[in-house]
């Protein structure tokens, strides 16, 4: 039996083959350049992230409408202990350290990498009156401000404020916030208020040394009503109570506004000699 000799593979066969392989070797040599890129890209983002985009000291932090606080006091009560990267900052934590530590609001927080800084925006709630509320564990004191909402005197106190406000606001709950807001826009100034008071069973009374007590009554909706009546009447009184014999000017309703007098005095008799 003969054999044959082994066939010689034709020129297209082995220039096929000869592609394939290049091919293959042009795969491998990007895979370990993606390879290369990804390693060197990780290493560096963590050398930015450890030793580049990081706040070292407080001259890193700028604070802008803040101007009853230090720069100090905004960090302090931010949270921030340095060096700190700034990628690692939680813009909501820090927010809520600082409307919960400080009467602020409408934060604002951005981060600069180039250079490396952080600036906080705030705008300030300023105490318009003093304020009493009843907690589980008693009476306590704090403050409003034009909103009607609660500052409680710690936060209070790390502002630099001036003198404390003369008005007072008695029964404070969180439900008449939006009564004390009207109130402080439409007070009038000739009467001079000194005190806002809610009664436990619903009903408003102001207190004026000009113009005595007013009852404004339960809060029925027609407050902006009972402010005009109340506007109106000081003009025409000049800021002085209406009668010497007037206990109380009754708004509760403000159609039919009335003045509760003194009871009359009893002179009891003298007694008769025999």
């Amino acid at each position: 039996m003969s054999v044959s000799p082994p066939r010689q593979l034709s020129e297209g066969v082995l220039r096929r083959r000869e592609l394939r392989r290049r091919k293959r070797i042009s795969l491998l040599a990007r895979c370990w350049r993606l390879l290369a890129l990804l390693a060197s890209s990780t290493g560096l983002g963590w050398l930015l992230l450890r030793h580049g985009w990081v706040l070292r000291d407080a001259q890193q932090v700028q604070v802008t409408g803040a101007w009853g606080f230090s720069r100090d006091q905004i960090i302090q009560a931010a949270g921030l202990r340095f060096p700190v990267p700034l990628l690692q900052l939680n813009p909501d934590d820090l927010r809520q350290r600082l409307a919960g530590s400080l009467p602020v609001e409408q934060i604002q927080l951005q981060r600069h990498m180039l250079p490396p800084q952080l600036n906080i925006s705030l705008r300030q709630r300023q105490a318009v009156a003093r304020a009493q509320r009843r907690q589980a564990t008693g009476l306590e004191n704090g403050f409003v401000d034009r909103t009607g909402a609660w500052i409680s005197r710690q936060q209070q106190a790390k502002a630099r404020s001036a003198v404390p406000p003369g008005l007072m606001v008695m029964g404070w709950q969180q439900r008449y916030a939006s009564t004390i807001e009207q109130l402080l826009l439409g007070l009038p100034e000739e009467a001079g208020i000194q005190r806002l008071r809610f009664h436990r069973n619903g009903e408003l009374w102001l207190y004026s040394n000009r113009i005595g007590p007013v009852r404004l009554g339960p809060l029925d909706g027609q407050l902006q009503r009972k402010l005009l009546v109340l506007n109106h009447l000081t003009e025409t009184w000049g800021g002085k109570p209406p009668t010497p014999d007037t206990r109380a000017l009754d708004l509760s309703n403000p159609e039919h506004p009335e003045l509760v007098l003194q009871p009359p005095r009893t002179i009891p008799p003298s007694p008769s000699g025999n």
